[in-house]
C-alpha cells in the first residue's frame, strides 16, 4: 500500500517581492466590484477587523463574493503581509457522487473549487486569476494534506464549510500562521454531510468560538438576498420542511 505524500509549503518558485509586483500589475485594472447590501459592508469590516471570520448564511447572499472580494483588496494593499490566496473546499458533493476523478491532485480538486475560479473570474476577470495562479498568488489545497502546515502571509479561503466535520475545522484553524486571516463560510442549513446540522463543523465552530477575540462571527438572513428574488421564496419553501 503507497502512503500519501503529506503536501508542505517548499520555498516558493516565484520571490515574495516579485510576486507583489505581478500582484500590482495584474490587478491595477481590475473591476470596481461594490458591495451591494449595509450587512455585506458590515462583514467586509468583519473580515478586515479579525484574524479568523466564521460566517453562515443562506444561499444568494453574497457571502462568497464578499469574502473574496476583500481577500483581493487586501491583496493590494502593500501595508500588509499578505501576498497569496489560498482556496480550500471541502471534497463533498450535493447528493450526485462522482466516483473517482482522474488526475493528479489539483486536477482532481477542479471540480470543487469551479465555483471558486467562477467568482473570481467576475471579480477580477479570467485572464487576471490564471496569471495569478500560474505565478502561485492563487493556490488551492487539499483539506486532507493540510496536517503539519503553518499558513503565513496568506489569506485562506474556505468556503462550503458546512460540509467539515468538526475535527477538519479544528485541523484548519490550527494552521494559521504569522500575518495570515482566515475567511471561513457556509450555508449551516445546506449540509451534504449530515442529517442533522449540529454535527457540522461550521455550527461547531460558530457556537465554539463567539467572543473568543480575534474571532469575528457573522450570520446572514433570509432577507438579505442579492441574487434573484425567487431564491429567497425558494428557500422559504424548503424551510417549511424542517418546521
Amino acid at each position: 500500500m503507497t502512503s500519501r505524500k503529506p503536501q508542505t509549503l517548499e520555498e516558493p518558485d516565484v520571490p515574495r517581492d516579485a510576486k507583489k509586483e505581478i500582484i500590482s500589475q495584474v490587478l491595477k485594472k481590475r473591476p470596481k466590484n461594490k458591495f451591494l447590501t449595509e450587512n455585506q459592508k458590515i462583514y467586509h469590516e468583519t473580515l478586515l477587523n479579525n484574524q479568523i471570520t466564521i460566517c453562515s448564511g443562506p444561499a444568494g447572499v453574497g457571502k462568497s463574493y464578499v469574502a473574496m472580494k476583500t481577500a483581493v483588496d487586501l491583496l493590494l494593499d502593500d501595508s500588509n503581509g499578505y501576498d497569496k490566496i489560498i482556496i480550500v473546499r471541502p471534497a463533498v458533493e450535493a447528493e450526485e457522487k462522482l466516483g473517482a476523478l482522474p488526475g493528479n491532485l489539483e486536477e482532481k480538486l477542479d471540480p470543487y473549487i469551479f465555483p471558486s475560479y467562477y467568482l473570481l473570474n467576475k471579480i477580477i476577470g479570467k485572464e487576471a486569476r490564471e496569471k495569478l495562479k500560474e505565478a502561485e498568488v492563487i493556490e488551492v489545497f487539499a483539506l486532507a494534506y493540510m496536517r503539519g502546515m503553518t499558513i503565513d502571509n496568506s489569506i485562506l479561503v474556505f468556503e462550503e464549510a458546512q460540509n467539515a466535520t468538526p475535527k477538519q475545522m479544528k485541523l484548519l484553524l490550527t494552521r494559521i500562521g504569522t500575518s495570515s486571516k482566515f475567511f471561513i463560510s457556509g450555508d449551516i442549513e445546506q449540509t451534504d454531510r449530515y442529517k442533522d446540522k449540529k454535527h457540522s463543523g461550521l455550527y461547531d465552530a460558530l457556537i465554539r468560538f463567539t467572543n473568543i477575540p480575534g474571532v469575528g462571527i457573522f450570520e446572514f438572513g433570509d432577507n438579505d438576498g442579492v441574487r434573484n428574488p425567487i431564491i429567497t421564496k425558494i428557500l422559504q419553501k424548503y424551510e417549511e420542511d424542517r418546521n
